[in-house]
């Protein structure tokens, strides 16, 4: 039996998506976002003892990466635009350094022609990524920092990205104007996360 999903909007999904991915990478965060809690996932990452906007945009790539695969290319096209507006404003800067480094990772490294269709098995997508983004000389045209190239590889060294196949099996999108087919309390959600996302890092 097919297990009922709650809806959710992309902009929603997005909004919990860049705030999980910022705790993760050090950054305080508010502890609600758009009525749900915070996930799991930052206690099965390491975290950042100091936050690092250049590991935020490296952990964005990595798990943003599983996006097209797994939604249709319209919701997947609405929840990556609401991404790269907004993943800046969420980790406190007001220029666009953070999601144009995240954008150039994803591009750059071929993921239209190669990850994004299933040619590489989840459990390789951090390691191919890894050798594509080259040395910190041959990238260092591309790096905003001198510590951006350092940062980037250690969060793609965290591994097969987890955070949006968790939310696949238990979320799915709905326009604003359409009614839940399911509540669920907050708690019960992040005790789902928790056994989810423990199973998906194992």
């Amino acid at each position: 039996m097919a297990t009922e999903k709650t809806f959710i909007t992309p902009k929603d999904a997005a909004a919990w998506f860049l705030r999980d991915m910022a705790q993760a990478s050090g950054f305080v965060v508010q502890a609600w976002t758009a009525g749900r809690p915070l996930s799991a996932y930052a206690t099965y990452r390491p975290l950042l003892t100091a936050p690092d906007p250049w590991y935020f945009a490296g952990v964005v790539a990595l798990e943003a990466c599983k996006i097209c695969d797994l939604f249709p290319p319209e919701e997947a096209n609405e929840v990556l635009r609401e991404i790269f507006a907004t993943m800046d404003a969420v980790v406190g800067r007001d220029n666009d350094d953070a999601s144009a480094l995240s954008f150039l990772i994803m591009g750059r490294l071929g993921m239209g022609a190669l990850l994004l269709h299933r040619k590489v098995p989840d459990n390789l997508l951090a390691k191919v990524m890894l050798i594509l983004l080259g040395s910190a000389s041959a990238a260092a045209a591309h790096m905003p920092a001198d510590t951006a190239h350092e940062q980037i590889r250690a969060a793609l060294k965290l591994g097969r990205p987890v955070w949006w196949m968790m939310f696949k099996r238990r979320y799915d999108f709905k326009e604003k104007t359409q009614t839940p087919r399911l509540v669920r309390s907050i708690r019960a959600m992040a005790e789902d996360d928790v056994t989810d996302i423990a199973e998906g890092a194992a």
